[in-house]
């Protein structure tokens, strides 16, 4: 890893774990979008919420970060910072994590007395033609690799994007057998060889005239890197993120507590 890498996430993780950024509503259920999905327009993570809540009528929201980067960059860190995030859950009375997210879905699966879903099924089996803002052009489907045993998720997102009126094609390798965009276990920063081969291995199986869609936004910074147009599902329902950043990110976590979700 790199100096600039190390201190780029080491600013990440910090400010992931300061109180200003560390958020959650006093709720049983909440909805967990995840780090680097949370630098999308804060609407789209509304309107998401608010589809999840004829699921969950109480449904909060949380700006949590799983602690994945400092889990595999930063070890020495990571029990103290864990464990903070676990006791402000416990002080929420959370039981329930709706993420959207596959790396927090692994990761915060570990923590005991916590149920931990991925929103793809609650998604597909709630929302309403009229939610659907829509995006109708050709799309190649990557599957997040944590996700590979998920079948019922894997169909539920695809249910989706048909009910957004996208034409989806399969990349030669999904579902179960999919290949991982390079950067597991944050090996985009551990080593950037190796991932670069993996991403570009991957690559060579989607179709050149599509972007690249999945449910994870990691996935997708990583394939934007390269040069490729991408789009989240959740764009794909309900409109293009018009910006990506930290901007976004305080915008949706100062407004936790703050607003009344219409189911």
């Amino acid at each position: 890893m790199n100096s600039s890498g190390c201190f780029g996430m080491g600013c990440h993780q910090g400010l992931s774990f300061s109180g200003l950024f560390m958020r959650c509503d006093r709720a049983e259920a909440v909805f967990w979008p995840g780090c680097a999905l949370m630098n999308l327009d804060p609407d789209i993570l509304y309107k998401t919420a608010a589809v999840l809540k004829r699921t969950e009528p109480e449904l909060g929201l949380c700006s949590g970060c799983c602690g994945q980067p400092t889990r595999y960059l930063f070890h020495e860190k990571h029990s103290a910072r864990r464990d903070r995030l676990l006791s402000l859950l416990r002080q929420r009375g959370v039981k329930r994590i709706y993420t959207a997210c596959p790396n927090c879905m692994v990761q915060m699966r570990e923590a005991d007395g916590i149920q931990v879903i991925p929103i793809w099924r609650a998604l597909a089996e709630n929302i309403r033609a009229e939610d659907i803002k829509g995006l109708e052009c050709p799309l190649t489907l990557h599957d997040p690799c944590p996700m590979r045993s998920e079948t019922e998720q894997q169909y539920a997102v695809r249910k989706l994007l048909r009910l957004c009126g996208a034409e989806v094609r399969e990349a030669e390798n999904s579902g179960g057998r999919t290949l991982c965009c390079g950067n597991y276990h944050m090996m985009r920063a551990t080593d950037p060889g190796k991932s670069a081969a993996m991403r570009q291995r991957r690559i060579s199986q989607f179709r050149k005239d599509t972007a690249v869609a999945s449910y994870c936004e990691g996935c997708l910074d990583a394939f934007r890197s390269e040069g490729l147009e991408t789009v989240h599902v959740l764009e794909a329902l309900f409109g293009r993120s018009k910006t990506r950043g930290w901007g976004n990110r305080l915008r949706f976590t100062l407004g936790i507590g703050r607003r009344q979700w219409k189911s």
